[in-house]
Parts: structure tokens; sequence; C-alpha cells
């Protein structure tokens, strides 16, 4: 106990004095008791203080939890808003990518259509000389028509579930549309060197003897033996006899060069026109000629008017095509512009 200082040693006395006695009243005691009273409520507080701290931090915590709620919340609904309206834009893009794809198969079907018939014309006019274009169709029968309100429609209603349509319908109607296009590409490179050999094959038709060479497609006469109508005799005849009226338009079968523009008794005013591919073809009976020898023409130019000159009976045009020194029927290369005419 020495070593403690002596105020702490020391006996105080505590004088209690009443305002309305004269008693008083005497407390002797040490410093002891208001020390350890005095650290007792200092722990206390100070652990007040700790607890409302901690609270405090746990309320922060909570309150940043209940933020981080909210937000989540909140991004929870926008993404259920935004999965909304992609299931929408993409119903949408489906129904868009339908009725394009009916399109994009219409016009398949066309350009299969239109191959088709350019090979045909290329092999009617070359036989044999098409450099080996086949066909590569896809050999499609049924054309898909675009989808339209317009005609006449019908089928059971099975609407589609927004939440059963998934991205992957949609990337399939993508696919196909890609594919379709793949596709138009590829039949489109096809029909650009058919078309290449097309203007080819024009280009030598019109230079061939094969348009019809007068308005009228009226045949008197056909090629071979008949007989003659001045002798009654059997006789061979060269050409066709194409009947009309006196003056109407005599047209060029085909390109080339009037090597003779002229006249006699036989043949009255009549024109030859050289072809290529050791062709000519020769037009009697003219009533006039408009074609001059050593002039270039081209197919389906007016070289002369029709009449009776010469051995004729009437009005007509003797027709004759000659394909290497030897005349042949013209019947069969005026078969294809014979529907045109008529």
């Amino acid at each position: 106990m020495r070593l403690l200082p002596g105020w702490f040693r020391r006996r105080y006395t505590l004088l209690i004095i009443p305002e309305d006695s004269d008693a008083s009243s005497r407390v002797r005691l040490t410093i002891v008791p208001f020390l350890l009273a005095g650290a007792v409520f200092g722990l206390l507080v100070a652990s007040a203080i700790i607890l409302l701290a901690l609270r405090s931090a746990d309320a922060l915590r909570i309150q940043a939890l209940h933020k981080e709620l909210a937000e989540a919340a909140d991004a929870y609904e926008a993404s259920l808003a935004d999965r909304e309206q992609s299931i929408a834009l993409l119903k949408s893009e489906v129904l868009r990518l339908t009725e394009e794809a009916g399109a994009v198969r219409q016009k398949l079907e066309e350009l299969d259509k239109l191959e088709a018939e350019i090979e045909a014309i290329v092999e009617i006019a070359l036989p044999g000389e098409t450099n080996g274009l086949a066909s590569t169709s896809a050999g499609r029968k049924t054309a898909v028509t675009p989808l339209s309100y317009d005609v006449g429609v019908g089928g059971e209603n099975h609407p589609v579930d927004e939440d059963g349509l998934t991205e992957t319908e949609g990337y399939g109607s993508v696919s196909l549309m890609t594919s379709l296009k793949d596709e138009a590409e590829l039949l489109r490179a096809r029909l650009a060197a058919k078309k290449e050999e097309a203007d080819r094959v024009l280009d030598k038709l019109r230079m061939l003897p094969i348009a019809w060479p007068t308005d009228s497609t009226r045949l008197t006469s056909e090629f071979g033996l008949r007989s003659d109508p001045f002798t009654r005799r059997l006789a061979q005849h060269s050409g066709i006899d194409l009947g009309g009226n006196s003056g109407e338009p005599v047209y060029a079968a085909g390109g080339g060069t009037v090597i003779e523009s002229d006249y006699n008794r036989s043949r009255g005013h009549y024109i030859i026109i050289e072809h290529e591919s050791g062709y000519k073809s020769v037009y009697m009976h003219l009533r006039k000629r408009l074609a001059s020898a050593g002039q270039k023409v081209e197919q389906g130019e007016k070289i002369g008017l029709l009449g009776s000159s010469g051995r004729s009976t009437g009005p007509h045009l003797h027709f004759e095509i000659w394909k290497d020194g030897q005349a042949v029927d013209p019947l069969p290369y005026l078969q294809l512009f014979k529907e045109e005419k008529s």
C-alpha cells in the first residue's frame, strides 16, 4: 500500500447540510470507490459507443444491400422488358423473312423457267454448240407465292406462343434467307453465262434467213413437186408462195448483203441476199425493189413491196432459201416466227 501515492490513501469527509435544517451529516470515504465507479461508467460508455458503431455499420451494410437488391430488381425488370421487346422483334422478323423467302422462291422459280427457255432457244438454234451449258437447275416444281391477303388464303389458326419463340427459330429463317440468296447468286451467275451464249446465238440468228418475210402468213403453195400453174405439168417448186395484197412490205428474212437486185421475165422484180454459213434467200415477183446490190441489210428490214411481176398469177411473194447451193424448204426455218406474225 505504501507504493500508492498519499492522496490515494487519504480519507475524505463529505459534509451534507440540508437547506431547511441546521443539522449536518458527515460521510467519510476514500477515492477508490469513485475511481472504480468512474472506470465502470467509462467502460459502459465505451461499450455503448462500440455497439452503436457496430449497429451503424450493420445499418449501412443493410442499406447498401437494399440498394443492390433494388438495382437488381430494376435490372431484372428491364431485362424482362428487353426480352419481351426482343421476342416481339424476333416474331416480326420471322414473319418478314417468311414473306421475303416466299418472294425469293417465286423469283427463283421464274429464273429457273427463264434458264430452261434460254437453253431451249440455244439448243434449237445451235444444236451441239452450247459449250456444255447443261441445266443445273434445282428442279423445283412448285412456286411459293409471297404472303398476301389480297388473294385466297386459309387454314386453321395456330398462333405462335411468344414464350416458345426462340432465337433459334429466328436464326432458322435467317439461315433460310441466306441459303436462298446464295442459290440466287449461283443461278444469276449461270444465267449470266447463258445470256452471253444466248446473245451469241441471237447474233447468229439475226444473220440467218429465219424471220417471216411478209406480214401475211397465208401459204398459197408449198415447197416441192406441184402442178405448174401455167403448163399444168408436174414441176419442182423451189420455194414457197405467200399470198398477200399488192404493195404490202417485204422484209429481209435475215441480215446479210444484197448480191442481186434486178428484173427478168420469169422472176419479175427480185432480190437475192447472201447470209452467213452458206445461206441465201430469194424474193421474187416484187412490185418494187427497195434494196440495191451491195447494200447491207438487217433482219426485218423492208427491202421491197409485194406484187405480181414476172411469171405470176396474182399478188404474192415467192420466197426461197438456199443452203450451200441447194434449195431447201423455207417453212421449217420460218416456224420460229410464224406465231408472232399470225
